[in-house]
């Protein structure tokens, strides 16, 4: 199975993602409904396996934290971009949540990629798109922006090819700890 760790997005803002899918020729855009933000890409893991990094992934203690999306950007350079990106605002709690998951899963003997974090949300492949097109989407969405959206959870998913891309399914989800108001913390 191929697997990944993520935290799902609410449905309000895979509507704005949407609707930000156009304008491009020829890139490939990402469903809106598979919207999420990586934590970790975990590859080809067997369900045994699975059933291990599930274990070890319920037991991370980590607070909600409000996470959200901001601005449009690529990976690659400017004359050859290949992936356009959402901004995620790089929260301290996302960085830690991003940290602890990363070195549960490497106590489990999964090799992860060594690169650093860089919290977004993929919008589309863009790798033959004329830069023109790429680099006018990008000014016409700069200030894109969502809501503040409390996480509250994180989910080990499984990718599926399939006719018209990948399919993700929700394994396992794990809970963060709730956020606990200030007034009703002990003086």
């Amino acid at each position: 199975m191929r697997l990944f760790v993520a935290i799902d997005l609410p449905e309000d803002f895979k509507q704005q993602i949407a609707a930000l899918q156009s304008g491009i020729p020829d890139a490939r855009w990402i469903p809106s409904q598979n919207a999420h933000v990586t934590l970790s890409f975990l590859g080809e893991i067997n369900e045994a396996d699975m059933v291990d990094i599930g274990l070890a992934l319920s037991k991370i203690k980590a607070p909600s934290f409000l996470l959200e999306l901001s601005g449009v950007g690529v990976f690659g350079n400017d004359k050859r971009p290949r992936i356009l990106w959402i901004g995620v605002n790089g929260s301290p709690e996302l960085l830690s949540l991003q940290s602890k998951v990363a070195n549960t899963l490497t106590r489990c003997g999964v090799k992860l990629e060594d690169r650093r974090f860089r919290p977004h949300v993929t919008l589309a492949r863009v790798y033959g798109s004329p830069y023109e097109k790429v680099r006018n989407h990008l000014s016409q969405h700069a200030l894109f922006k969502t809501r503040c959206h409390l996480v509250e959870e994180f989910t080990l998913f499984s990718s599926h090819m399939g006719h018209g891309g990948s399919h993700y399914e929700k394994e396992i989800s794990f809970d963060l700890e709730p956020i606990v108001p200030a007034e009703l913390l002990p003086s």
